[in-house]
């Protein structure tokens, strides 16, 4: 089984620059400074703060100090939303009671630990407040979030991954000590899921090289050279490392081009890597495919694709799907996003969150069940058919301290980068006195199975008594799996052809998807389907062998040249069962 991954263009968010900071001012407090808007802010009006609470009517110096700035308002207002939230998922006078007990032990602990003369004076402000108001608005402004956190999962109890692996930092840390530690990363789990490859991009956002870990023994090793930085290219070098492949022999095959010559092919296993002149059959095929979809001439009309869900028009990207939903990033204009998302039988689209620029790097969850992305206080995740948002419990920060990466096909586990470490909560208060680290950790998260799904492969559906159609109704039906992305199949009868199958298949995975409608006449356990598309006759012919297994699995292996069909990090090679 082969599978791609194509270079995608940066989107993370840049760190703020041009702030100062002083001696006396932690780098951890200056990081939430800049990560919660603080700095450069100026004293407000009370009128214009979004506080939870009547602001002309404060009387109290706490809470006009609450008022007094717009960042702390605006916590406070997300604090009593998300505590409104959390009273409307109780159930029951006990439930209630108790809900409301625990927030106001929590003003009352606000009170006391903010109150101006309680709080540590802290030296720094570029505002002109003194010690001890610059210190309390440093504690307010540090103890709104964790609650914020709190009251969510009170409202919806939060994913909690059974396990949390960090790929190691040493390795990354000697090959890169200048910038590692704020590097962005690319990722690409195996077929099998025991390995992973992983790309260090560089300021630009493109790979500068390509690692391998192993998560049963937590090894990471160098699967490529690195790209040639800042001086004259020479032969030798390679400018990009664009295409990922997954051999059948399980090693990992990296092409990278040469700016002064032919390009190249790595191979890469927990041994290290190597060169090569001569591919393995498996890879070379997939090469040549590849190679024939870029210098293609493009044929008329375009590739067979499923009907848009309703709201998606050419201001939306990173299409990508789930279950019986399809998500996307609409684009508002001025760097505002809108996450969305769609069922299958939905005349409108759903709005899951709305934000900026860090939208585009959601994650979709085979299942369509788990649509993961970036929140205020680190990442969240959606049912789009509930509208139930919940934490990934042990993240925290904003979009520059914490981001998604991947996901394996199945959506089993979640790959992730964090400032600091893979298990800071966002329900856990920030100690600014602390000693600070902000480089960043790519974690693996290790998610439950989503509630619901099948343990095990359904039987294949009994054989129909009409004779000469047995062969043709045990392949009926719709079908769903992974492999080279998430896999769906409908496959129906040909009316045009008496004993003869039509398959729709779909592949997607972040940032990829692909459509095709194969034909063929099952032989037994097996179906050879091919491409034909009277309306544009000169699009390749993609030849698909399917085959049904004793345990009820569909397999797909791709026998023909089929990438024009699909985008560069997904394809049709995979196994399915049966759809309930």
């Amino acid at each position: 089984m082969t599978r791609t991954i194509q270079q995608r263009p940066p989107r993370r968010a840049k760190r703020p620059r041009g702030a100062t900071t002083t001696a006396a001012v932690p780098a951890r407090l200056w990081a939430c400074v800049l990560a919660c808007g603080i700095a450069g802010a100026m004293p407000a009006p009370a009128q214009s703060a979004s506080a939870g609470f009547d602001c002309t009517k404060a009387t109290r110096q706490i809470d006009k100090a609450i008022c007094g700035w717009d960042t702390v308002a605006a916590l406070d207002g997300r604090m009593t939303a998300a505590y409104k939230t959390a009273l409307a998922a109780q159930h029951g006078e006990a439930a209630v009671a108790a809900a409301r007990q625990s927030q106001r032990e929590w003003l009352a602990r606000r009170d006391r630990r903010c109150a101006l003369n309680k709080v540590t004076p802290r030296e720094g402000s570029e505002e002109g407040l003194s010690p001890r108001q610059f210190g309390q608005l440093m504690c307010l402004q540090t103890a709104y979030p964790a609650r914020i956190a709190q009251l969510m999962d009170i409202a919806a109890a939060p994913l909690v991954p059974r396990k949390v692996e960090t790929v190691p930092v040493e390795p990354l840390q000697a090959a890169y000590p200048d910038d590692w530690s704020q590097a962005g990363y690319q990722a690409q789990f195996s077929p099998d899921k025991t390995l992973m490859a992983l790309g260090v991009e560089d300021g630009a956002g493109y790979i500068k090289q390509v690692w391998l870990y192993q998560p049963a023994s937590g090894r990471l090793v160098a699967a490529s050279p690195r790209t040639h930085v800042s001086r004259p290219a020479q032969r030798g070098d390679i400018s990009d490392l664009n295409t990922w492949i997954w051999g059948r022999d399980g090693r990992l095959y990296i092409q990278a081009k040469h700016p002064l010559g032919p390009g190249s092919l790595f191979a890469a296993d927990m041994q290290g890597y190597a060169e090569l002149r001569d591919p393995p059959p498996d890879v070379a095929r997939h090469l040549a495919n590849l190679d024939a979809a870029r210098s293609r001439a493009p044929a008329p009309g375009t590739p067979p694709q499923e009907k848009q869900p309703p709201g998606f028009d050419d201001d939306s990207y990173d299409e990508q799907q789930g279950g019986n939903f399809t998500a996307w990033a609409q684009n508002k204009g001025h760097g505002s996003f809108d996450l969305m998302a769609a069922g299958a039988g939905d005349t409108a689209p759903r709005l899951i969150a709305s934000g900026g620029w860090e939208l585009r790097a959601f994650l979709f969850d085979p299942s369509g069940t788990r649509l993961f992305y970036n929140g205020t206080d680190g990442l969240v995740v959606t049912d789009p058919a509930t509208g139930t948002t919940r934490r990934l419990q042990g993240t925290r920060g904003t979009t520059s301290e914490v981001r998604p990466i991947n996901m394996s096909a199945d959506g089993a586990i979640l790959v992730y980068s964090a400032s600091g470490g893979c298990t800071r909560d966002a329900a856990h208060e920030i100690d600014l006195d602390a000693d600070d680290d902000d480089g960043k950790r790519v974690c693996v998260a290790y998610l439950p199975a989503v509630a619901g799904a099948a343990a095990t492969a359904p039987a294949l559906a009994a054989p129909a008594a009409e004779e000469g159609s047995a062969h043709a109704d045990r392949w009926l039906g719709k079908w769903q799996g992974s492999g080279e992305g998430a896999l769906r199949a409908d496959i129906h009868r040909d009316t045009a052809k008496p004993g003869h199958l039509a398959v729709d298949l779909y592949t997607s995975a972040p940032g990829c998807s692909g459509a095709v409608t194969l034909y063929g006449q099952p032989q037994g356990a097996k179906l050879q389907g091919t491409s034909h598309d009277p309306d544009q006759p000169a699009a390749p012919a993609c030849t698909i062998e399917f085959s049904l297994d004793h345990a009820g699995a569909l397999k797909s292996e791709v026998a023909g040249p089929c990438s024009y069909y699909h985008g560069a990090s997904c394809g049709f090679d995979g196994s399915m069962t049966r759809s309930k």
